[in-house]
């Protein structure tokens, strides 16, 4: 079972991380995500698995944490944030929403 699309009620834009460069990192084109957005401080561990503060957490539709890799930019209420871990939660067969969380600073 997916996260039910009427619990998407936020949209944000995403520009993915594609690399660096020798000016620094390169992004892709910004795209639209449909979401429920939260602000809360939390203490996660990022993809090194040092411990970092996440300031926004999102949850969309499953199958999306590729198009968002860690380094993307997230914009949100008009200032960007930088995602530390995107992660595709898939039920296993039991039921519970599958979706996408990206933890952002």
């Amino acid at each position: 079972m997916d996260i039910p699309a009427w619990v998407l009620v936020h949209e944000v834009a995403v520009k993915p991380l594609l690399g660096e460069g020798s000016n620094g990192k390169i992004y892709g084109p910004s795209f639209p995500l449909k979401c429920m957005a939260q602000g809360n401080v939390r203490r996660i561990r990022n993809t090194e698995g040092d411990t970092v503060v996440s300031t926004l957490t999102l949850f969309a539709a499953p199958g999306q944490a590729d198009a968002i890799p860690t380094g993307s930019l997230v914009t949100w209420r008009g200032g960007d944030r930088e995602v530390l871990v995107s992660v595709d939660h898939d039920d296993g067969g039991l039921g519970t929403p599958q979706h996408t969380e990206v933890a952002a600073q």
